[in-house]
């Protein structure tokens, strides 16, 4: 039986029908009740990334949620080629299920080169080793908190150790700050080349950033009460990692308004180096009743 590094891999690796249409599928045991945002982002990523030479790494990528991903129908990805230039190429994937598009994305890849160096230190926070892992720390609450209702795992598919630092937002009830963060590596080895470490790290970067700007209002007090989905979402690769070390995920939501909230994050390895960054802007709305 293969373990859930292997699987989630599995997942995310979309099946080429052609050169430029791919198909991806979303496994029934998953506890969503939609497609989660991360697996449709790093299988577009995946199918993007094969129709490019493999001397260009992806850099960034922008992206727009337009439907809710249905778990029980397969994905078409459609890939679009729309240049091919002498040091960036620049793919546009289209998502779909029913016939419409759930999602789009643009994809740059440029060749790798040497150039200015620098980047923001890691803020200081605990060291991985030295915290609890969430799975735990969820078992323990509901123990404490038996009326509490298990929230929706971040990690659709169990596939990543996470450990936060500081409060786990969804067991808290007061207002906070927006900043929040966490530490994550695969249970499991992922024995891969550098793409699908990229397509790891896009799945990992949906994992609740959008709840940053939620935060300051309390989450467990807000998050039944609001319309929650994810609109846009951006990534940007700085610097080849290993997702099979430590990471730390920083994440903030400066501002929330008009029935929306922008959050913002950036990936850090081990030493300290800043990796990749997101932004997400998320929807918010007050449910009625």
């Amino acid at each position: 039986m293969s373990n859930p590094t292997e699987q989630l891999q599995g997942i995310l690796q979309t099946e080429q029908l052609d050169t430029l249409l791919f198909r991806g599928f979303t496994p029934e045991e998953n506890e969503l009740f939609r497609v989660f945002g991360g697996q449709v982002l790093a299988q577009s990523l995946n199918s993007a990334i094969r129709t490019v030479p493999e001397d260009r790494q992806m850099h960034s990528m922008h992206a727009y949620f337009l439907r809710p991903g249905d778990i029980n129908h397969p994905i078409i990805f459609e890939v679009d080629p729309i240049r091919d230039g002498g040091s960036f190429t620049t793919r546009r994937v289209v998502a779909k299920q029913h016939g419409k598009a759930i999602f789009n994305t643009s994809v740059s890849f440029k060749i790798p080169e040497q150039g200015l160096e620098h980047s923001d230190c890691i803020p200081d926070v605990p060291a991985p080793e030295t915290l609890e892992n969430d799975e735990d720390r969820v078992k323990a609450f509901i123990a404490e908190n038996p009326d509490f209702t298990r929230p929706t795992p971040a990690d659709a598919f169990q596939c990543f150790d996470i450990r936060t630092v500081g409060d786990l937002p969804s067991t808290t009830s007061k207002g906070q700050s927006s900043t929040q963060g966490f530490w994550f590596k695969p249970k499991h080895k992922l024995d891969a080349s550098f793409p699908m470490h990229q397509s790891f790290l896009a799945y990992v970067s949906d994992m609740r950033l959008i709840i940053s700007a939620i935060l300051p209002h309390g989450m467990r007090d807000h998050f039944n009460k609001l319309m929650v989905a994810s609109l846009d979402h951006s990534l940007w690769i700085h610097n080849e990692f290993d997702i099979n070390d430590w990471h730390y995920y920083h994440m903030n939501g400066p501002v929330s308004s008009s029935g929306c909230g922008l959050n913002f994050g950036q990936f850090y390895n081990r030493e300290g180096k800043l990796v990749a960054s997101s932004s997400q802007e998320g929807l918010m709305r007050s449910m009625k009743g």
